[in-house]
């Protein structure tokens, strides 16, 4: 009886996580329009960009294609994944590659990553734009974002504020925080259901009724 009863009571649980998503992020591009005078503000001046990377939203507007989860080294590949309901949680970084040369190539950014960091300032979503060739370091703190999160895509409009490292790095503490423009995310994302937590807890169970039969029945 006690069997039957345990039984029972997990058929009835069963079914909660049957409908659990995790959504990927596993495409698209990133479009960053650098405005309000922020490079001039920091001394920068573009000189070079790797091919294709020219944005279309204006003067010093640039643009990246997101890595795919797979990609091949030395690229690094997009892990970023979130709960289809309501972003949250979210895990993981958005890769792209590509580089910027500033001032004929003293300063060289690229191979960016979106990712989500502790202990960032005030005022800011708590998501950065890191540098990960060349001035390796946070570059920009993502504030005041925008998301659209469903399914099969994902969009992001947010501001970009200097960051107190790259303030730092080019002996403009002055600056850290100012806005430099805005970033657009544009995704590719897949809806993978997670597997029946319960279902499977009853499948593993199934195969020892008999002995629980046997004892109960003993």
């Amino acid at each position: 009886m006690r069997a039957k009863l345990l039984l029972l009571t997990i058929i009835a649980l069963a079914p909660l996580n049957s409908h659990a998503i995790t959504t990927q992020v596993i495409g698209g591009q990133t479009s960053v329009l650098f405005g309000n005078g922020a490079l001039d503000a920091l001394g920068l001046e573009i000189s070079s960009v790797t091919p294709n990377i020219w944005g279309d939203l204006g003067p010093n507007s640039v643009l990246f294609g997101i890595n795919p989860r797979n990609a091949i080294d030395p690229a690094l590949s997009t892990t970023f994944e979130y709960d289809s309901d309501n972003f949250s949680p979210f895990s993981g970084g958005i890769e792209h590659s590509g580089r910027i040369a500033f001032n004929d190539g003293a300063i060289v950014v690229g191979d960016f990553t979106i990712r989500a960091a502790d202990g960032r300032p005030d005022g800011t979503s708590g998501f950065v734009v890191e540098s990960t060739f060349g001035l390796a370091a946070i570059l920009f703190d993502i504030a005041n974002p925008i998301i659209e999160a469903f399914p099969n895509s994902l969009t992001i409009a947010a501001d970009i504020l200097v960051s107190p490292e790259l303030a730092g790095a080019l002996s403009a503490e002055q600056l850290a925080g100012a806005d430099a423009g805005m970033a657009l995310v544009v995704a590719k994302s897949l809806a993978i259901p997670l597997p029946a937590v319960g279902w499977l807890f009853l499948g593993g169970l199934c195969a020892f009724i008999p002995k629980i039969r046997r004892r109960v029945s003993a």
